[in-house]
This record gives structure tokens, sequence and C-alpha cells, in this order.
């Protein structure tokens, strides 16, 4: 598929007194390097950031916290000092309720360029006055007295973006965020793009069609975007149900690291007659072009293998992640059937350069000489993650969670599949009964609901999220480094991680990958 840069930025910022000022004054740095380690305090060493967002928070139910794991002298990625933050708590914003689940989604980025990591947390189930469920979400800043700390966090709703607030939008669930747009390294503050996925979005009438909400700041100013199916040059149009934006990854497709391109998954698409085959489209080069132009990257698009079919839910999760001149694109269809196996799920792989986005293969456990099998209900692509190269790894890889994987340990204890790009077939296999993996397999674990990768000082490290750990009721991360080292994991109530009563551990996982220009 052959694609033009031919899109531009179309809001206009809308502020309300509490939501998104137009502009957030913070430090310039002498430069911003493209993937700067994940490190929220600036000490040199590598941090990470776990969601809990159906945890306890002083007394209420599911109002959802995030756990900060900072790193220190031994290297180690999110080895070090451990905190704890909700709404309300230090310099985060808003006020615990029971059943907001903050935390839901997490980004992470040097939004500000100051050489502090910071993080964006997704609250979609926030009740704005009498709008319930309507969402919103925080940037919380780093600092040198850690994340939100020192500097209060900034919050955007709908009407940051010129949009009512509406219940039902689940405004928040899904996010990404891009550092140093545009800028290669020059003294510029502010310029990072900021996505958020809105799904449960009403268009023209249409209940949760959905929608993508897009902040692009470049040299101290900045332009908003609300972007739906029912917008001029996006395929498509709005449907009730669809849930466009329910997923979503931004990264530089064009090649020249100027503008930024998101990648939006419309898992509950009908296709022609198949009800729920998703969707995934490609919106191009925000911010500075004359119209929104937007590439379907559906099961039916040009060169794609396959075709959609009823229940596949292409679009569910996407990754996506730059390494010199090439980007890459992961996008799951856990529901693919395979041959007779339904839900036996499915990851479709494309690569950019200057022009092209061209599909690649049609990845799942029956490619030839993949491990293991197409099975019924093992939701391969569940969660997709790519790692970066480094420290001395040439090799650009993806994780893909398939967490209803049936092995030793018994039904649906999970299990994670790492394939290097240049040799699809030579994938290796994780399960929390592989050696040294703490935890141990059990049914129903779900092993690879949720993955990330760091891509630290000393370590490079695969984080498997296990919410539904059957031994360690709140939910449990499990540590894969690259390159050596013992796998740990991370756990409520042990090594310095609170516990909060019943909640979902491991939901969401925040770090830097590391990718580069």
């Amino acid at each position: 598929m052959r694609i033009r840069s031919l899109l531009t930025g179309i809001g206009v910022l809308i502020a309300a007194p509490a939501f998104g000022p137009a502009s957030v004054a913070h430090a310039e740095a002498d430069s911003c390097a493209n993937g700067v380690m994940s490190d929220f305090n600036g000490d040199g060493w590598s941090d990470a950031v776990v969601s809990d967002p159906f945890a306890t928070v002083a007394g209420l139910a599911e109002a959802g916290r995030i756990v900060v794991l900072y790193g220190d002298a031994d290297g180690l990625v999110g080895e070090g000092a451990r905190d704890v933050l909700w709404q309300g708590e230090e310099s985060v914003g808003g006020t615990a309720e029971a059943g907001d689940r903050f935390g839901t989604a997490l980004a992470v980025a040097d939004i500000d360029c100051d050489d502090y990591t910071d993080v964006v947390v997704g609250t979609p189930l926030e009740d704005i006055g009498a709008q319930v469920d309507s969402g919103y979400v925080q940037v919380l800043w780093g600092g040198a007295a850690g994340l939100a700390i020192s500097e209060a966090s900034t919050a955007y709703a709908q009407s940051s973006f010129g949009q009512p607030i509406t219940a039902g939008d689940q405004f928040g669930f899904a996010v990404d965020a891009l550092e140093d747009l545009g800028q290669g390294g020059t003294p510029a503050p502010d310029a990072y793009a900021l996505a958020i996925g809105v799904p449960g979005a009403d268009v023209g009438g249409h209940n949760d069609a959905g929608a993508l909400a897009v902040r692009a700041a470049y040299d101290g100013g900045s332009e908003t975007f609300w972007i739906t199916q029912d917008t001029p040059g996006i395929p498509g149009g709005a449907e009730t149900g669809d849930r466009f934006g329910a997923a979503v990854s931004c990264g530089y497709f064009s090649g020249q690291g100027t503008t930024v391109d998101c990648v939006v998954g419309t898992p509950n698409e009908d296709v022609g007659s198949k009800a729920d085959a998703g969707a995934a489209t490609i919106v191009q080069d925000i911010y500075f072009s004359d119209e929104l132009v937007g590439i379907s990257l559906d099961q039916n698009a040009p060169g794609v293998p396959n075709s959609s079919e009823s229940g596949d839910r292409y679009g569910s999760s996407i990754d996506t992640i730059r390494v010199g001149a090439t980007t890459r694109i992961a996008i799951g269809a856990p529901g693919e059937d395979l041959g007779s196996d339904t839900n036996a799920g499915l990851v479709q792989l494309f690569s950019s350069d200057t022009e092209d986005v061209d599909p690649g293969t049609a990845l799942s456990q029956d490619t030839a000489g993949v491990g293991g099998s197409a099975e019924d209900g093992d939701e391969f692509g569940t969660a997709v993650a790519w790692i970066a190269p480094g420290l001395g790894d040439s090799r650009t890889r993806l994780a893909v969670g398939v967490p209803k994987e049936n092995t030793t340990g018994g039904v649906d204890a999970g299990t994670v599949q790492v394939f290097p790009t240049n040799n699809l077939a030579s994938d290796v296999a994780w399960t929390q009964n592989s050696p040294g993996v703490p935890g141990g397999a059990d049914a129903g674990d779900k092993f690879g609901a949720s993955l990330n990768t760091v891509a630290g000082a000393a370590e490079r490290v695969l984080l498997v999220g296990v919410p539904d750990d059957v031994d360690h009721a709140s939910g449990m991360v499990n540590v894969i480094p690259f390159g050596g080292g013992a796998p740990r994991a991370w756990v409520p109530g042990s090594g310095g991680v609170p516990s909060a009563g019943a909640g979902r551990f491991g939901q969401s996982l925040g770090g830097v990958n590391g990718s580069s220009e």
C-alpha cells in the first residue's frame, strides 16, 4: 500500500478551567534524546510503572492506583524504592472515588523534554459531574523528587478537545505518547504528541462509535484533533458499537521523524457482513498537512493475508516501533479462527519506510516453524509489544501474549512468545513454568494478558502482566531480562510493593522501549 503524506490538524483547543491548559510551562532542555530511558527522577537508573486499577484505595473499591518502581545502583530495572500514587495523592489531581479504575491505561515518555520521564494515566470510568464513566486523562510529571511529587498533574477531558463531556465515553480507555516530536534533539520545549482513545464516544447518534483525541505540540505551539470515522478523509463510517479508539499506538511512519502517525484499533467494526471483524486505521502526518487522510489496514486491505471474518476482533491490540529508518506495526486479532480452531488468534505485521506501508507476515502458532500450534480459544495476540535492540543485541523482537494458552499448568495458564523479526521461526516461549520464572503456572493465570518492555541503562526487560494470577490474588508482574540475568517478579505485599486488597496489579505496564530514529 503506497501512502502519501497529506494529513493536517483540524482542531482548536477549548480547555475547560480544570482541564488541559493551552500550554504548560516546563524547563527547556538542552536536548531531548529520543527514547530517554524510563527515568522518572533523573538519577540515571531505569524505572517502571505498573497499574492496579481494581485496587481499593482509602476504602474505595476499584478506585485504582499505580505503583512506581524506581531503579537504583544495581542497574536492574525497577529494583529500588517503590511509591504508590492515586488520585489526590502527592501532586496527582482529582479525588479517588469507587469504581474510577485509575490506571486502566498507561503511556510513558519524556513529554516536556526535560530529561525526566513522564507518565500518562487513563481513568476511563471517571465520573465528571453527572456524566458517569465519561473518563479523563492525567499527565504525571517526572522530576528530581520523583514522579508526581513536586509538580501538579495536568488533566485532559473531552472539553480540552472542544467536545462535550458525555456519560459512557470512556475517555482514556487507551493512551499513547511520543516525545521530541519533530525536534531531532533541538532545544525546544513542548514538542510531543498525546493520543487518547475514546471508544465509548457517540458520533452522529451512534452509541459507542468511538473517537481519537490527539494533542500535538511543536516549538511551543499546539493543535488538538478530535478524529472519528465520520471525519472527512478517515475510511469507514461511524457505526453503533464500533469502538474506534479502543487501542492506539503512535509513531513516525513517514521516515522523516517530523510528524506523527497513529494506528487506531476498531475491534468491533463490522466489515461488510462480518460482525465484529475489526479494523485498524493509520491516521497520517498529524499536525502538518491540509486535510486528514486515513489508511485502512483491515484484513480486506490490498496485500494483507487472510480476510475479515466475524468475531476476529482485529485491532484489539496494537504496538509500533521505529528502529533506524523503519517503523514496524503489529496488530492483534485474538478472535481469529484458524482452520477449525476458533479464537486461536493472529498478529498481522506491517513495516514502513519513507512512503510505503507494506503488509508482512500474518503471524500465528500455525506459521511455518513457529513453536506450538493453534488451538481453540488461545487468543494469540491479546497483547503485543515490540522490543528494541540494545546493549549489544542488534535484533528487533516482538513479544506476543497468548493468555488463554493451555499449558502443563492447566487451562488458560497462558504463555508469551518472543519473535526476532529476522527469523520468526526462532521464537522463544515463556510460561510461569519456564526455568527461573517466578509464580508457577496454574489454570486461569492468563500469563501474558499484558506486555511491555523497558530498555534501561544496564538491562533490557520484558514485563509480563498476570493480573489474574491464581497464587497471588491481587495479580503480579514477571520481569524477564534479555541478555542474561534471572527472571524476577513484582507482587503486591512483598518486595516493597504495598498490598491494596483485591486488585488487578499488572493490567497495564509502563516503560520506554528504547525505539530510536
